[in-house]
């Protein structure tokens, strides 16, 4: 079992929490998006970062 992600919502507020093998959480990202209403540009904001996320990582892990 690798490293898996998990993602949280309260109003306006996306979190990004990155779950190590061994149980421990640790968060990554906390943003605060505009009030606008606009739930699709809020995730595709997420998956966005998410995965810019996720490249990084695994450059890192790869030194």
């Amino acid at each position: 079992m690798g490293i898996s992600f998990k993602s949280a919502r309260e109003n306006n507020i996306i979190g990004l929490t990155m779950i190590y093998p061994d149980g421990h959480p640790r968060t990554v990202l906390m943003a605060e998006l505009p009030i606008d209403g606009d739930w699709r540009a809020d995730v595709d904001f997420f998956d966005e970062v998410e995965n810019a996320y996720k490249k990084r990582l695994r450059r890192a892990l790869r030194r």
